[in-house]
């Protein structure tokens, strides 16, 4: 389970699960496509606030962490890459 954990702290394999993630709430499914750390999550694939919270919840779960209200801030969401940054941080806090 380790090594797992540890082969998912790799930016690109996070982006791949949140990709899954995002899927349900993202009106046009080809927008995943062309994501990238530069991708705005609520301005380029439509995000809205439910949406940001299954996503976040989903991300919890999968990486078996927890991330505090505050932690959650507009900048969060403006970059993909800051949202990626956060979850490696908290699943290095945890390894």
């Amino acid at each position: 389970m380790e090594t797992n954990k540890l082969e998912k702290t790799e930016r690109g394999q996070i982006i791949e699960h949140l990709r899954a993630f995002l899927e349900p709430w993202v009106s046009e499914i080809e927008l995943l496509d062309g994501i990238t750390e530069e991708t705005n999550l609520i301005a380029e694939l439509g995000l809205d606030s439910v949406g940001i919270l299954e996503v976040v919840m989903e991300a919890e779960k999968e990486f078996d962490i927890s991330i505090t209200n505050q932690e959650l801030d507009s900048d969060t969401f403006t970059r993909l890459g800051n949202f990626v940054s956060l979850l490696q941080d908290k699943i290095y806090e945890n390894n």
